[in-house]
C-alpha cells in the first residue's frame, strides 16, 4: 500500500484509532452501532488474512485497506430493525383506568 502519510506508522500501530477514524458518516444509532462493533470487525479482517495465508499468499492485506473496502451500509440493512436501534413497537402501551 503505498501512502505517503508520515503517520501511517501510527494508524497500523493503533487499529483501534483507525477503526474510529474509518466509521462512516450516518444516523446517530448508524454511528453508534459501528462504534461499538470493532470487535466484530476485527475478526473479519483476521479471518481474511487467514484466507489469504491458507490459500499460500502471504497475510499482506493492511487494516486500512480492508476497512476502505468494507460494507458498512450492505452490513447495517442486514440487520433487523431491533438491532438498528429501530423502535418497531406499533401500539401504545395499554392504558388502565382506576375508578
Amino acid at each position: 500500500m503505498p501512502n505517503n502519510n508520515i503517520w501511517q506508522w501510527y494508524l497500523e500501530d493503533y487499529p483501534e484509532t483507525l477503526y474510529q477514524a474509518s466509521v462512516p458518516k450516518g444516523t446517530p444509532s448508524f454511528q453508534d452501532y459501528w462504534q461499538k462493533q470493532m470487535s466484530k470487525v476485527m475478526g473479519e479482517y483476521q479471518g481474511a488474512l487467514g484466507k489469504q495465508a491458507m490459500s499460500g499468499q502471504p497475510p499482506s492485506l493492511f487494516f486500512q485497506d480492508f476497512l476502505q473496502n468494507y460494507p458498512w451500509t450492505q452490513n447495517w440493512f442486514n440487520l433487523s430493525p431491533g438491532q438498528r436501534g429501530v423502535n418497531t413497537g406499533r401500539m401504545a402501551p395499554s392504558l388502565q383506568w382506576r375508578f
